[in-house]
């Protein structure tokens, strides 16, 4: 009898961003995000890009995937604020996941929220996500220069039981207890509405944004939601080398 074969990332742990910011695991309350629009584009890449960017501890999807995510809100304790971050499509074990290889966020106050909470490592850009009659886009310039301007056209509106989308949780590289692991990013949604589009984009630059050999040439979908979020305290972790299968994925152990 032949055995599937699991695949697994060969990436070198030491090149991926590992956030410097301390993690903050104190606070074990819900942070609500009323309203919050969520600017979702997925595509493929080749196998072998997102192998060589995973670590070892993770899967890569079938097909190999990855996604440009932005998120638009505002909270008493934040303000207003744009998140964006770049992920690779993997898994741990058998759930799905992203592994963040690269994040913006155009608000001090929210950026260090995100790091501290969650283990984000964003660089301080202008981001913004706009939804107009015909198009939602998104748009990331860092440094005085356009990095990301990706739109969906084309859209049509998700209702009833399909008025949902599964993103899968953030993966970020940070330090814990002197040891660098994979915090997982907890949320819930609660949607109000959902619109899906198809994704196509003006400026993609790859290097700036986590890796050279990310391509849009291969659209999947994109989606634009309004939703309330519910950030939840952490509470998983993941080794870089040890897979879970094997004990690598393992619950946050707080004081």
């Amino acid at each position: 009898m032949s055995y599937p074969e699991l695949l697994y990332g060969s990436g070198d742990p030491r090149t991926i961003p590992v956030s410097k910011t301390p993690l903050d695991l104190s606070d074990g309350s819900n942070i609500t995000i009323e309203n919050a629009e969520i600017f979702y584009t997925l595509y493929e890449l080749k196998m072998s890009i997102a192998e060589a960017i995973l670590p070892a501890s993770l899967h890569p999807s079938i097909p190999a995937l990855f996604s440009v995510t932005f998120v638009s809100g505002e909270h008493e304790t934040t303000g207003s604020f744009n998140l964006a971050y770049v992920g690779i499509a993997c898994r741990t074990g058998i759930k799905p996941r992203h592994l963040i290889v690269k994040s913006f966020c155009d608000n001090e106050v929210a950026l260090k929220l995100f790091a501290t909470r969650y283990g984000f490592n964003p660089s301080l850009a202008e981001v913004s996500c706009r939804e107009t009659y015909d198009r939602v886009n998104g748009r990331i310039c860092h440094e005085d220069r356009i990095v990301a301007d990706i739109s969906i056209g084309n859209c049509i509106p998700l209702v009833g039981s399909g008025g949902v989308v599964k993103y899968s949780p953030a993966l970020n590289a940070c330090e814990l207890n002197n040891q660098t692991k994979l915090i997982q990013f907890e949320a819930n949604y609660e949607f109000k509405t959902v619109i899906r589009g198809e994704p196509s984009d003006q400026v993609f630059d790859s290097n700036e944004l986590g890796h050279e050999g990310l391509s849009t040439h291969y659209p999947v979908a994109g989606t634009h939601a309004v939703a309330d979020i519910n950030l939840l305290p952490a509470r998983f972790q993941v080794d870089l080398v040890n897979p879970a299968e094997t004990g690598g994925a393992t619950k946050i152990t707080r004081a």
